[in-house]
């Protein structure tokens, strides 16, 4: 009977002990919930990072069902030559004085048929870097979430983006915060030149250097001037597209970023408003000689660069166009979005 009442005693004890570890281990996770928190009250999640877990399912980077077997048919029928029809358009603006150079770059995602008509035209980047830069915030992101949600103060600023065709929904205010994940959405979408500016002097050194490396842009910020071709632009397209230098699920959020460009006279109005497109939209304001009595009269710069989400065969395009009036300019990317389109969709239809 001593023998069992010790045994009794000792069964009692062992589940008090555990009573009490459980309890601690409960108060201890507790704490650390509360300390995690107090932490993350530094940094802000906005609505977008929160949907940034696309949960495997992905809409505009590169997809299996588009790229599968080469027996799918109509997704892999080799497109027909038809850049002679871009550069009669072009011609045409050209001699009607709507322009005085166009460059253009198409390339089909899936089948890889290429062209370019001036590809190699030297263009003042500006707006087009807000691109890398933001990929350079989703790769250190990619080590570190908690970038996206640190906030920083707007000091105030002359606006950067008073002479832009695109103007932010909400400028930035003075004295605000904002997180680094709201600012590349207005850096991108808006063209915000402030936001550009408050998240290039908040990226450490080295960061944006890297992806001009990595991608193979062909560009160097340190050069001073420095140009871009529209074929060393795409890099940066491709790698987003094939998911090949962010991971999915950053090369998806950038993707969905530029979807929401608000610039919507040029390349996005020549095509179905229900095809989704991810783009990037510049202007610059240039001196060229005009020659005579004259001098130097400003001339205009567009340019846009992006994936168009054709059914089964996004392809990607750009577009450079120069000229005195920019309502004439966004008419040509239309215009030579809109007959690169029809001749894609009709092509494809004609070989199913």
């Amino acid at each position: 009977m001593p023998e069992k009442t010790t045994d009794k005693k000792t069964i009692t004890l062992t589940r008090s002990f555990l009573a009490v570890l459980l309890l601690a281990t409960f108060a201890f996770g507790a704490f650390i919930g509360r300390g995690t928190g107090m932490l993350g009250g530094m940094y802000e999640t906005s609505s977008e990072e929160r949907t940034a877990d696309t949960g495997g399912s992905f809409r505009f980077i590169r997809s299996s069902s588009v790229h599968g077997s080469p027996g799918g048919t109509r997704a892999f029928q080799d497109l027909k030559p038809f850049r002679y029809k871009v550069d009669a358009l072009i011609q045409r603006k050209v001699s009607s004085g709507d322009a005085s150079t166009v460059s253009v770059f198409f390339r089909d995602l899936v089948g890889g048929h290429r062209f370019g008509i001036r590809e190699q035209e030297a263009i003042a980047p500006e707006s087009l870097l807000k691109l890398p830069l933001m990929i350079a915030y989703f790769k250190w992101a990619e080590s570190d979430p908690r970038v996206l949600r640190r906030k920083v103060t707007y000091a105030g600023s002359d606006d950067r983006s008073e002479q832009q065709s695109v103007h932010a929904a909400k400028p930035l205010e003075r004295g605000r915060s904002y997180s680094i994940d709201d600012l590349i959405l207005r850096m991108i979408a808006y063209n915000d030149g402030d936001a550009h500016a408050l998240l290039m002097a908040n990226l450490p050194p080295g960061h944006l250097d890297r992806v001009y490396k990595d991608v193979y842009a062909n560009y160097d910020p340190a050069k001073k001037d420095e140009v871009v071709t529209l074929t060393a632009y795409a890099s940066f397209f491709r790698v987003l597209y094939n998911a090949s230098y962010l991971n999915k699920n950053m090369s998806e959020k950038a993707l969905r970023y530029l979807s929401r460009s608000a610039f919507r006279d040029g390349v996005v109005a020549g095509i179905p408003s229900n095809v989704d497109c991810a783009i990037k939209f510049g202007e610059r304001t240039v001196q060229a000689e005009a020659g005579g009595e004259s001098g130097e009269r400003a001339v205009k710069q567009l340019h846009e660069f992006g994936i168009i989400y054709y059914p089964n065969r996004p392809f990607l395009i750009g577009v450079m166009a120069r000229g005195e009036d920019p309502g004439k300019l966004a008419n040509i990317m239309r215009e030579i979005t809109s007959l690169i389109y029809e001749e894609v969709d009709r092509q494809l239809r004609t070989s199913g």
